[in-house]
């Protein structure tokens, strides 16, 4: 039976818990380790000043592809667009280390939000409803939270989109040592529609989030999904890409 996407709200015992820790361990900026933030200003300025979305390529987010990109100009995607909030450089990269490998769930919610407002500007009320990259049970289990899921939330509550569980990851690869061709067909065997699949037809444009594009073959294999299940056009919004 087909069910409608809930938009997602921030609720009162998460910002209970958040309120106790703040007492425990006050809040430092994940950029910089400055008391106060969780990212803070000066990490937002650092952001600005070290990628300009003008100078992006509108495809791919390279930092310096808007007229004539050379990360894609070869290569065939199911998205239509991307858009990231930097390089995985500075102070953006240490966010998301700890982010990933500290558990920190609120600095997914607070990238999230950063993300939102880079969606809103430049793809006004585009989207129907926001899909995310998952991890697989393991990273789960591991880090005691989905960062895709998180990040992909906090987007969907600042613009008031539902977010839908449309993939799953039932299984990883180790990338590091294979070329973009060979990313691009073991990542293609990562990833299966999830439970919300259906519901691509109901919201045919989807925004695609995750934390890091790299080559662009995850978000390629999971943008493919999406379209084989029924979106009509899918985009994609990532926290950094690397150079």
């Amino acid at each position: 039976m087909t069910t409608t996407l809930d938009i997602p709200r921030t609720g009162f015992w998460p910002a209970l818990r958040d309120a106790a820790a703040e007492l425990i361990a006050p809040t430092r900026c994940g950029g910089c380790d400055a008391q106060g933030e969780l990212f803070c200003a000066q990490c937002r300025a650092g952001l600005r000043a070290s990628y300009d979305p003008e100078r992006a390529c509108p495809r791919c987010a390279a930092p310096q592809g808007a007229l004539v990109c050379t990360e894609c100009a070869q290569a065939s995607f199911a998205f239509t667009q991307a858009l990231v909030l930097g390089v995985l450089d500075g102070a953006l990269a240490r966010a998301i280390v700890i982010m990933k490998d500290s558990g920190e769930q609120r600095l997914a919610a607070e990238l999230g939000d950063l993300l939102a407002a880079r969606v809103a500007l430049t793809w006004p009320d585009w989207a129907d409803a926001v899909a995310y990259v998952p991890v697989t049970e393991a990273a789960r289990r591991k880090r005691g939270f989905d960062q895709g899921r998180h990040i992909a939330c906090a987007l969907a509550a600042c613009l008031q989109l539902p977010v839908g569980h449309f993939l799953t990851r039932p299984r990883s690869t180790d990338l590091r040592a294979l070329n973009r061709e060979q990313r691009r067909v073991e990542v293609a065997k990562s990833f299966k529609l999830g439970p919300d699949a259906q519901e691509a037809r109901r919201y045919p444009r989807l925004l695609l989030v995750d934390d890091v594009f790299t080559t662009g073959a995850t978000v390629q294999a999971c943008s493919q999904l999406l379209i084989d299940a029924g979106a009509t056009e899918v985009r994609v919004a990532c926290l950094a890409r690397t150079m």
